[in-house]
C-alpha cells in the first residue's frame, strides 16, 4: 500500500510539473517611434503580433507600442542588454553603439537602391556582425524592414550640399548619421524623432532626415516646405530583443518568432513600396515642392565619411563579397 501511495503521489507531482511548465508564457514588448498608421506599425501588429500569439498557442504574448511609448529606442536597449523582454525597431546607426562595424549598414550609398541593400544582409561579414551582436547582448530577429529612402524635408529647398551650409538638421545621434548629414553641408541637432516636430514648429531646427512614410505620419507637411530627393540611405531596419530572454524560449518558439518577424519585414516593405506613390502625391497636396537634386554632387561629399569612421576596410570587404 505504502509503495501504491507514493507511486501515486510522484505521478500528481510529476502531472502538477508538466502542467506548470506547459502553463508557461512569456511577454515581448516591442517599441517603435513610428506612429499606428505607419506601414511597419500596421506590420508588427497584423503579422508579427498575430503569427506569434496563433502559433505559439498564446504561450508568447506580444504587445506593440507606437511613439516611443516604451522611451527611445537606446532606453528600450539598454533594458533588452539585461535580459528584459522587451524589442525594439531600430537601424544600424544605434547598433553601432555596441558592435561599431554596424555603422557601415547605414553609411551614405552604401547601397543604392532597396534590392541592393537586401543584398547586404546577405553577405559573411553582415552574419559576423551578428555573432558580435549577440555577444554584446542582442539578437536580431530580422533586419528586412525597409522603411524607404531617406530625403531631405526642410524649410528652405536644397538642391546641392552648398544649400545646406548653416541650416540645422535634425540627427538621430548616431555617428554615421551625424557624420553624413555633416558631410552633405548641414549642422546637425541630435534630437528624439518624436520631438522633431515641435523643433521644426519653433525654428530650432531647419530640418530633418526621413523616409516618406515616416514624414507623412509624423505630418512633416505641416512644418517643412521642400523635398529634396538625396536618396542618401535605404532605410532597412531591424527588430532586435534581449539575446539572454531569446534563448529562454523554447526552441519552436524561438523558430517562430524568426519566421514572424521575417513575415512582418516582408509585409511591411511590400506596403511601403507600393505606397510611395500615393504618399508623395500626399505631400505634394498638402504643399510640399520637390527640388530638383543633384545626388551626384551629394554622393561625392559623402565618401569622406567612410575614411572618417573609419569603415573603409569593412566597406570593401562587402564590395568584395558583393562582386562590385
Amino acid at each position: 500500500m505504502k509503495k501504491s501511495a507514493l507511486f501515486v503521489s510522484l505521478i500528481l507531482v510529476l502531472c502538477l510539473c508538466t502542467s506548470a511548465f506547459a502553463a508557461k508564457t512569456y511577454t515581448l514588448k516591442v517599441s517603435t517611434v513610428l506612429t499606428e498608421t505607419d506601414p511597419l506599425f500596421i506590420a508588427l501588429t497584423e503579422v508579427f503580433e498575430k503569427q506569434v500569439e496563433e502559433k505559439t498557442g498564446g504561450a508568447v504574448q506580444v504587445e506593440i507600442y507606437s511613439g516611443g511609448q516604451l522611451g527611445t529606442d537606446e532606453d528600450v536597449m539598454e533594458q533588452a542588454i539585461v535580459g528584459a523582454g522587451v524589442g525594439v525597431i531600430t537601424e544600424a546607426g544605434r547598433l553601432s553603439n555596441y558592435v561599431y562595424d554596424f555603422g557601415v549598414l547605414l553609411a551614405p550609398y552604401v547601397a543604392s537602391s532597396y534590392e541592393e541593400a537586401q543584398k547586404l544582409f546577405e553577405t559573411n561579414t553582415y552574419r559576423e556582425l551578428c555573432s558580435e551582436l549577440e555577444a554584446a547582448g542582442f539578437h536580431i530577429l530580422s533586419f528586412n524592414y525597409f522603411q524607404g529612402e531617406r530625403e531631405l524635408f526642410t524649410k528652405n529647398p536644397v538642391s546641392k550640399p552648398a544649400d545646406l551650409k548653416g541650416q540645422r538638421i535634425r540627427s538621430s545621434g548616431s555617428k554615421v548619421v551625424t557624420a553624413t548629414l555633416e558631410a552633405m553641408g548641414a549642422n546637425t541637432s541630435v534630437l528624439p524623432w518624436s520631438e522633431a516636430y515641435q523643433a521644426l514648429q519653433q525654428q530650432v531646427i531647419e530640418g530633418v532626415e526621413v523616409h516618406l512614410s515616416a514624414a507623412w505620419g509624423s505630418s512633416m507637411q505641416e512644418v517643412t516646405k521642400y523635398l529634396s530627393f538625396t536618396a542618401h540611405q535605404q532605410l532597412l531596419t531591424a527588430l532586435v530583443i534581449s539575446e539572454a530572454w531569446f534563448k529562454k524560449l523554447p526552441e519552436e518558439y524561438q523558430k517562430v518568432l524568426t519566421e514572424a518577424s521575417e513575415a512582418a519585414g516582408l509585409s511591411a516593405s511590400q506596403s511601403v513600396i507600393a505606397k510611395n506613390d500615393e504618399l508623395l502625391k500626399n505631400l505634394k497636396d498638402a504643399g510640399i515642392t520637390v527640388v530638383d537634386c543633384d545626388v551626384n554632387a551629394f554622393r561625392e561629399a559623402c565618401k569622406v565619411v567612410y575614411d572618417q569612421l573609419g569603415y573603409a576596410k569593412i566597406k570593401a570587404k562587402l564590395d568584395a563579397e558583393l562582386g562590385r
